[in-house]
């Protein structure tokens, strides 16, 4: 049998009625014992007629509520005295659509609020793992950079030179690689400020008697980067601030790292 539409053939509530005969009266306390969701309607009718009995200002007979309430079947009264309390089975029915109803919008409130915490999670995952994901590119841009460097510092071609910081930006430092058979020019970029808007950082080959050579110019944001070929017996390097795009001469009072090549 289908229990829900057991429930909604109105048998408990004729049941609650006292329009069943006996036998019928005692298969639906069967079916109460027998299905929870039998017994959990027929108290929620129950507590309807209760719920209608203290708001209506005309009561049911004392003696036809006890006995409904009390569920009794040996003790109900003839068919005839209780068909003449069926006038007050409409409003009971008012009273269950409109607790139905009630019943509805709570359980349209608790899904919308539901769905609301679900989409603030679902949006605190997806920050967390966007920011994982910033976290796996910083990281991965590090190790390659890592990488790179060391493979700098082995290769037995380069000459290191490390740059110090000046007066002018003592914390600062960075390395350069440069490669005695291309003679190709590589800068690391360790420690330096970020630049005023307009400006940009540029690379010098220094050699005896001459003015600082131009080694390129270099983003400060990219780690290992590779400037110009530089040849001939070069004493030092050095970093100076500049206009953005580069100089043909350097501005000397503007050096912010210099180095030494360790002599042979």
């Amino acid at each position: 049998m289908d229990i829900e539409e057991y429930i909604a053939s109105g048998i408990l509530e004729s049941y609650l009625m006292g329009e069943l005969n006996e036998q019928q009266m005692i298969e639906v306390d069967q079916m109460v014992q027998q299905h929870p969701q039998v017994q959990e309607e027929l108290e929620k009718l129950r507590l309807a007629i209760n719920q209608y009995a203290k708001a209506s200002d005309r009561e049911p007979s004392r003696e036809i509520l006890n006995k409904v309430l009390a569920g009794s079947i040996n003790s109900l009264p003839d068919i005839d005295t209780v068909s003449t309390e069926v006038q007050y089975r409409k409003p009971i029915w008012a009273m269950a659509a409109t607790f139905s109803l009630l019943v509805s919008i709570g359980f349209n409130i608790y899904f919308v609020s539901e769905l609301g915490e679900k989409r603030n999670q679902v949006e605190e995952l997806t920050s967390q793992r966007n920011l994982l994901a910033g976290q796996v590119e910083k990281t991965t841009q590090q190790l390659e950079y890592a990488e790179l460097r060391v493979a700098h510092f082995l290769n037995d071609d380069n000459v290191h030179v490390r740059m110090d910081g000046s007066e002018l930006s003592p914390e600062s430092f960075a390395n350069v690689f440069w490669n005695k058979k291309s003679n190709a020019v590589f800068i690391s970029v360790d420690n330096l400020p970020e630049p005023p808007h307009g400006h940009q950082y540029q690379l010098w080959a220094i050699k005896e008697g001459q003015a600082p050579i131009d080694a390129g110019i270099f983003d400060h944001n990219n780690l290992v980067q590779r400037l110009k070929i530089i040849q001939g017996e070069v004493l030092a390097f050095a970093v100076t601030l500049e206009k953005e795009g580069g100089t043909p001469n350097a501005t000397v009072e503007n050096t912010y790292v210099k180095g030494f090549l360790k002599k042979s």
